[in-house]
């Protein structure tokens, strides 16, 4: 699956946190820059394909899901891994 540059950029924030931890949209926003709509988007084509997952409770947080950390590997995203929120 090839991710457009707003997938790409979400997926390296949330690949770059320790598995335990979650961001909200609005931490999103602000780690990677992008409006919130585009951020949305790719959280559900993320979580559609298993790459991301949201948190069960409370307020929606979104964490990197193993396959989702794999993905960001590939040498084509070595720009957007490990971005730091």
């Amino acid at each position: 699956m090839a991710f457009t540059e707003p997938e790409a950029k979400v997926l390296g924030a949330l690949s770059s946190l320790n598995r335990s931890h979650a961001l909200t949209v609005r931490e999103l926003c602000r780690a990677t820059g992008l409006p919130e709509a585009s951020v949305h988007r790719a959280l559900l084509r993320l979580s559609r394909s298993g790459l991301a997952m949201g948190t069960p409770h409370g307020p929606a947080r979104w964490r990197c899901t193993d396959r989702g950390r794999v993905a960001i590997t590939r040498p084509v995203y070595r720009d957007y891994a490990g971005t730091r929120p």
